[in-house]
């Protein structure tokens, strides 16, 4: 695509560029009472594919208490009774724990730092659209020139990519893999390479583009001072993305914050392995009504619940490697 942009030729953008996340744009580009059901009955990257594993273990271990309550051969009545007084105490408890309070507050946290870091994680077009319509000249040098300005750009996002991705990570484990990909030329690699510092050096491509933009406007590929103030403006605007990617990766959330979300959810359900038993004994006061061998509304504020904090730990890093995360090779291709 860059290519073309700079030799001015059209192109065709490869829809396989674009397959970021699951979408579903498609499912509700009508109104329609049938749009919820297209919805909801899809699987990859669906709620039920985050919390099927959760729900299928707690099931089975409530269905363990379940039975041990029930058997005869292992509770004695008394125990039966301390067991019913207990599962009393604790299911008028259970809203002492506020999870719609703790859940929402994360939640809007972690979408707000997900949306931020959509709006800055960079699109090269912008810049290399500046540079084919700034930098004049038709010479095989002067193509060569506009190419390899935008391929520093293009490098300098490989270099923060590699640090917040793990798929671009293990595409481009070292700088011989960049060269190889033709981001890095074997000059520029002894150059990178020689600069000791323990810093990310993402930078380093950037300074080498807007040195060779200046370059370029001495050597008069440029009609004034006009247009290499525009390229340069869209390098540090591309930069200040990019620093603002490696922000997210180097301060996360407060680890205090997850650990107080996940354990209020899992401990609200471990509890509920007793406090939502359908209790059967005669003798006490809060025997339920319908004995019922299936915990309806239970399972569904486990799959509401854990169903949000799944969401919002898959939001928490958004270049992972689940359905729903950025595919920052994409980007690079």
């Amino acid at each position: 695509i860059i290519s073309c942009i700079l030799h001015s030729q059209s192109f065709a953008i490869p829809s396989h560029l674009f397959i970021m996340t699951i979408s579903y744009n498609l499912d509700v580009s009508r109104k329609g009472w049938f749009n919820a059901f297209k919805i909801l009955f899809r699987w990859r990257g669906s709620i039920w594919r985050l919390v099927w594993k959760e729900l299928v273990v707690w099931l089975g271990i409530y269905y363990t208490v379940m039975l041990l309550y029930r058997s005869e051969m292992v509770f004695t009545p008394e125990s039966q009774r301390v067991f019913e007084t207990l599962a009393r105490h604790i299911e008028k408890r259970l809203d002492w724990i506020p999870l719609t309070f703790i859940l929402a507050f994360f939640v809007h946290l972690v979408v707000d730092r997900w949306t931020r870091f959509i709006d800055n994680i960079g699109y090269i077009e912008n810049v290399a659209l500046t540079v084919a319509v700034n930098v004049r000249g038709t010479t095989n040098e002067d193509i060569v020139a506009r190419r390899t300005l935008v391929r520093y750009l293009c490098l300098s996002q490989v270099l923060v990519f590699r640090d917040v991705s793990m798929r671009v990570r293990r595409r481009f484990p070292n700088l011989e893999s960049i060269v190889q990909a033709g981001f890095l030329e074997e000059n520029e690699k002894i150059l990178f390479e020689g600069l000791d510092t323990n810093s990310n050096k993402y930078w380093l491509p950037i300074n080498w583009a807007c040195y060779l933009a200046f370059r370029l406007y001495k050597n008069n590929k440029m009609v004034s001072d006009t247009p290499l103030m525009h390229i340069l403006t869209e390098c540090k605007n591309f930069r200040t993305n990019l620093q603002t990617l490696c922000n997210f990766d180097w301060i996360p959330i407060p680890l205090a914050y997850p650990q107080v979300v996940y354990f209020a959810v899992y401990i609200y359900f471990i509890l509920a392995l007793i406090g939502r038993q359908f209790i059967v004994g005669s003798e006490t006061d809060n025997k339920a009504g319908i004995d019922s061998h299936f915990p309806f509304m239970t399972t569904l504020q486990f799959v509401f619940y854990v169903g949000w904090m799944k969401v919002a730990e898959s939001l928490l890093n958004p270049t992972g490697e689940d359905d729903d995360h950025f595919e920052c090779n994409s980007l690079i291709d």
